[in-house]
């Protein structure tokens, strides 16, 4: 690859810093262009709301034009915490009764608890009309993902995978180099983290 070209792809990459709620707004409003009044404020619900639930609800309810209005936990703690912060929200202990008692108050789902739940209450979201953000590992079974992406193209969603940094600029740019040829052919990774997340108590 010549330098100006990587140059020109590096320019790219940098600006594309699309924020999820964004993305939900925009598609959201293309939906709604066509029969209402376009979308201004994106109502969501959050299916677990403790650890990374809950930096998900504070990332995403800090978008100026997020409002929260439900939230989801089979944890009474962490749910009674998120519920102090978003006072407003309705709460629930099972998404399967909250996405059917208030599916027309919501414009996007987001599914951040334990991974077996990850599958079942996007593909509910899902079959309901609803964008999804999910959490990794979004299933269990390729099938199960398999039937997602076909449920996202027949409906039209934006879906999107919590993988965190992992689309920031930098490794958009490592993703480049290598595949590109630049730093020449990778023989060995190393990888590690010093981080100890999971519960550790009884």
């Amino acid at each position: 690859m010549k330098k100006r070209e990587f140059l020109k792809k590096s320019a790219i990459l940098a600006s594309s810093t699309a924020i999820m709620p964004s993305i939900f707004i925009a598609c959201k409003e293309e939906q709604k262009a066509m029969t209402e009044a376009p979308l201004t404020r994106l109502r969501t619900a959050h299916i677990g709301v403790g650890n990374m639930g809950g930096e998900d609800l504070r990332d995403i309810s800090s978008h100026a034009k997020v409002d929260v209005t439900a939230l989801c936990d089979v944890d009474a703690n962490n749910l009674a915490a998120a519920k102090k912060l978003h006072p407003n929200a309705k709460t629930y202990t099972d998404y399967r009764v909250m996405l059917e008692e208030i599916g027309d108050e919501i414009d996007a789902v987001i599914v951040s608890t334990r991974d077996h739940t990850h599958a079942p209450a996007s593909m509910m979201a899902m079959n309901m009309n609803k964008p999804v953000y999910c959490q990794k590992p979004l299933t269990h079974y390729v099938s199960e993902a398999r039937e997602m992406k076909k449920l996202a193209e027949e409906k039209g969603l934006v879906t999107q995978m919590g993988i965190q940094v992992h689309s920031f600029y930098d490794y958009k740019l490592a993703t480049l180099l290598i595949q590109s040829g630049i730093i020449g052919k990778v023989h060995t990774v190393h990888a590690w983290s010093p981080k100890n997340w999971g519960y550790d108590g009884p």
